[in-house]
């Protein structure tokens, strides 16, 4: 073991009133750490019980969870026996009980569900959350302290890029609320996952690889701005002492306790082990809503239930004859306008005959105000991003769930037989530009590959990498950079 004569101190400024400070280096948690690798650490607010999943290769039996103590603690292992096909994984603990993940894959796609475990009698149950679907083999969330909010990052219908931070409130009838996604101002088209709630119910802390980071996934914060949970104070890297060249996720603590628990693959051989590190932590505790539910329901039913949607061509923002698609109806409007009750949570497709559809999730936030949705014309010289198509961070690999923006290009193709498209593959200036090149026409070849395998004839498909060269913002920070990775196609003939 190393030693260090220095001493260091970290802080953060959260507000006004809450600070946190981190003291000396972090330390693995020699007595939970195994070959195995571990991964998704929660703790109990309020007593000295930790969960998490250690990886088994498959073994195990269904469901699985060992239970053990360690020098200081109870603790639940969590076995990740669906290896390829799925993931559990702890979601947080209430006074009695210990809620979990669990993804399978069923049918041709991810199921994700959340389950609650009594630990008086050990029954199970499904927790019923209206609407909720994640698409992803992944799934991690946390409960609040006063286990009034849930937040699970799981890939739904509207989000911004592959796996999104969304919240669920706990209803004065002790069931769930469905779940809305907590904005851009946290989400990005990458992936943040396994937040951690702070005892104030504002300061929230999550790992992605969608911003200027260390390494893979850097731990970061930000504050809740008001009550709507969509304004959120600008992400803060937790700096070099927490973040490394390899990946940290999973930070949590207990309020008033001494040591803060993440989980880093830095020297770890590429799987995670348990770190912690000396906190010190002055963060108000939320009790506004201890012993009091929010009232959901009634709030809901003041909501209005209708949906009021325009669809415009992209460049004019003139209203175009289009067709919406709901699960079950199609309906038409010459003019372009909808009003549609009754498909909250519903999945919607957007088409108009000559332009690029749509697939859009209807969420709370259509419920009030007119939705605008703009569909890019496919006409000759006209050039569309695709902006869901999203590759993993320095590789030609799509992110999962990319075919589902290909599939509306394969689809827009088979209805207009007379179009030919040019791919075009963009990065940031980030890196060598020689390989910058390079990994654009794989990245174009990837995307082509996936339009030629669903039947599209290779004569109407071409495709060519620019590397940095053609930049749309500027690649001075990395909200402006990430505009510059990006994947499009130019219709060269209609």
């Amino acid at each position: 073991m190393k030693s260090s004569i220095f001493f260091h101190v970290f802080l953060l400024t959260l507000s006004a009133q809450s600070q946190i400070r981190f003291q000396g280096q972090p330390v693995p948690v020699i007595d939970l750490n195994s070959s195995r690798g571990q991964n998704y650490v929660v703790l109990h607010p309020k007593f000295a019980e930790l969960a998490f999943t250690e990886e088994s290769g498959g073994s195990g039996g269904e469901n699985e969870i060992v239970e053990m103590k360690s020098d200081s603690a109870r603790v639940f292992v969590f076995r990740d026996w669906l290896s390829t096909k799925g993931m559990v994984s702890p979601l947080g603990f209430t006074d009695e009980s210990l809620f979990y993940n669990q993804v399978m894959f069923d049918k041709g796609s991810y199921k994700g569900v959340v389950i609650k475990i009594n630990q008086k009698d050990r029954k199970r149950e499904k927790v019923n959350i209206p609407f909720m679907k994640n698409k992803s083999p992944i799934q991690s969330g946390c409960i609040s302290e006063n286990g009034q909010y849930m937040i699970l990052s799981m890939e739904s219908n509207n989000t911004y890029g592959v796996e999104d931070l969304y919240l669920s409130r706990k209803k004065a009838d002790g069931n769930w609320s469905s779940f809305d996604n907590l904005g851009a101002g946290l989400n990005t088209e990458y992936q943040e996952i396994t937040p951690f709630l702070a005892v104030d119910n504002k300061t929230l802390f999550f790992a992605t690889n969608g911003r200027d980071g260390k390494g893979g996934f850097d731990l970061f914060y930000s504050i809740r701005q008001d009550d709507s949970w969509r304004n959120w104070s600008e992400p803060i890297n937790l700096g070099n002492q927490i973040n490394s060249s390899g990946s940290e996720t999973s930070f949590a603590f207990r309020d008033g306790e001494d040591w803060a628990y993440f989980v880093s693959s830095k020297d770890s051989d590429g799987y995670g082990d348990i770190m912690k590190i000396k906190i010190l932590e002055d963060i108000a505790k939320d009790t506004t809503l201890i012993d009091q539910p929010v009232a959901v329901d009634s709030m809901e039913r003041e909501q209005p239930t209708s949906v009021l949607m325009k669809v415009v061509d992209a460049s004019s923002y003139v209203q175009i004859p289009s067709v919406l698609i709901t699960p079950l109806k199609k309906f038409n409007n010459t003019s372009g306008r909808f009003i549609l009750d009754s498909i909250l949570g519903s999945e919607v497709e957007v088409k108009s005959k000559g332009y690029l559809s749509k697939v859009i999730h209807i969420d709370s936030s259509f419920l009030t105000g007119e939705n605008v949705v703009a569909l890019n014309a496919v006409s000759k010289g006209n050039t569309i991003q695709l902006d869901k198509v999203l590759f993993q961070r320095g590789t030609a690999n799509l992110v999962l769930g990319s075919e589902k923006e290909l599939d509306l290009v394969v689809e827009v193709m088979n209805d207009n037989p007379r179009i030919k498209i040019l791919l075009k593959g963009h990065t940031d200036n980030t890196g060598d530009p020689v390989k910058n090149i390079g990994l654009s026409k794989a990245r174009v070849k990837t995307v082509k590959e996936y339009i030629l395998s669903k039947g599209i004839s290779p004569y109407r498909v071409r495709g060519k990498g620019f590397g940095e060269n053609q930049p749309i913002a500027s690649n001075e920070t990395e909200e402006t950079r990430k505009l510059n990775r990006r994947v499009e196609f130019e219709v060269i003939d209609d």
